[in-house]
C-alpha cells in the first residue's frame, strides 16, 4: 500500500494489509450534497480514491432517510448516484451502488405496512439506525414489519447503542441475531473514534461473532487514516481472516 497510509503497514508483514478481502465497503457516505457526507463531486471522489487505496473495490453508498433531517427518497439518492458516476470517464468508473441508512421512528412500522418500498443492497437486506441515546420502543415492531414485507434488517453501527449493552453484557444483540437481525460494526470503532464504551462494545461484539458486516461510514476524508489505523486492530484482523463477515458476498 502507497500513498498516505504506507508508513503505517511497514511493520506487520504478516498481517493482512489492507480491506481487499472485504472487497465490500456496504456503509459509506458518498453521495454529493445529500446528507452530512460528501459536500461535492470532488469530496466523493477523493472518499472513493481513499477507500480503494485502503483495498476497497465496491462501494454501497447508504446516505441517511431520516424524516425531517435527511428527507431522502430513493429518486433523489438514484439521481444523486447518477451525478456521481458522471464525474468518471468509462475507464475511471468505479463499482458504486446506492442503498440507504433508514432511521426508525415511531412512525416507521405504519410506513412498511403501507407499502413503502426501500433501496436494499445484496440479498435484499437493508441498513437501518436508531436513536443511539434511548431505546427506541418501535424497534422490535420495525424489525417484525421489515422481515414480513420480504426484508433482511442490518442494524447499522450495532456498537454504538451503548443502552444495549446492559451490565456489560450482549443479550439483547444476541436476541436480535436469534431473530434474524445482522449486525453491521464501524471499523473506526476499533480506535475508540466514537468513545471508549463503543470501542469496548465492538469488540465484545467479534470476540462473540456476532458482526456479519464490517462498514466504513466514511463522512469526510479526514476519516481515512482513522480506516488505516483500524486495519491494526487485532479484532479487525481476525474477522478479516475469518469467514464469519459477508461483506465479499455483495
Amino acid at each position: 500500500m502507497s500513498g498516505i497510509f504506507g508508513n503505517l503497514f511497514g511493520s506487520r508483514k504478516n498481517d493482512l494489509l489492507d480491506f481487499s478481502v472485504l472487497r465490500t465497503d456496504m456503509h459509506a457516505h458518498l453521495l454529493p450534497g445529500i446528507d452530512d457526507g460528501a459536500g461535492n463531486i470532488d469530496e466523493s471522489k477523493q472518499l472513493i480514491a481513499g477507500l480503494q487505496e485502503l483495498g476497497f473495490s465496491r462501494f454501497i453508498t447508504t446516505p441517511h432517510c431520516m424524516p425531517g433531517v435527511f428527507d431522502n427518497t430513493i429518486a433523489r439518492i438514484q439521481e444523486k448516484l447518477t451525478e456521481l458516476k458522471s464525474g468518471y470517464t468509462d475507464t475511471t468508473q468505479p463499482d458504486v451502488q446506492a442503498a440507504a441508512e433508514y432511521y426508525i421512528d415511531t412512525e416507521f412500522p405504519d410506513r412498511i405496512r403501507n407499502g413503502e418500498k426501500l433501496l436494499t443492497f445484496g440479498e435484499h437486506y437493508v441498513l437501518v439506525e436508531v436513536n443511539m441515546t434511548q431505546p427506541e420502543l418501535k424497534l422490535q415492531e420495525s424489525l417484525f414489519e421489515l422481515r414480513l414485507a420480504g426484508y433482511k434488517p442490518v442494524l447499522a453501527h450495532a456498537e454504538r447503542y451503548p443502552y444495549m449493552f446492559k451490565k456489560n453484557a450482549l443479550k439483547e444483540y444476541e436476541q436480535l441475531r436469534d431473530a434474524d437481525i445482522l449486525l453491521q460494526a464501524n471499523l473506526r470503532s476499533f480506535t475508540g473514534d466514537y468513545g471508549e464504551v463503543q470501542k469496548r462494545i465492538v469488540k465484545a461484539l467479534a470476540e462473540a461473532g456476532l458482526i456479519s458486516f464490517l462498514g466504513t461510514d466514511i463522512h469526510r476524508t479526514a476519516q481515512l487514516p482513522m480506516l488505516a489505523q483500524a486495519m491494526m486492530d487485532k479484532h479487525v484482523q481476525q474477522l478479516l481472516a475469518g469467514r464469519q463477515l459477508l461483506n465479499n458476498t455483495l
